[in-house]
């Protein structure tokens, strides 16, 4: 899942990306997130 994710996540590294990029990146940190809820 994080294998396509740019090794640091800040503003100047995601500014460079498209936004079908941030996309993935929003979609895949909700899902762990909903991951993470579930196992509290």
């Amino acid at each position: 899942m994080e294998k396509d994710l740019p090794l640091k996540l800040d503003r100047e590294t995601l500014g460079q990306l498209a936004t079908e990029q941030l996309v993935d990146i929003i979609i895949e940190q909700a899902i762990a997130i909903e991951t993470l809820n579930m196992r509290l």
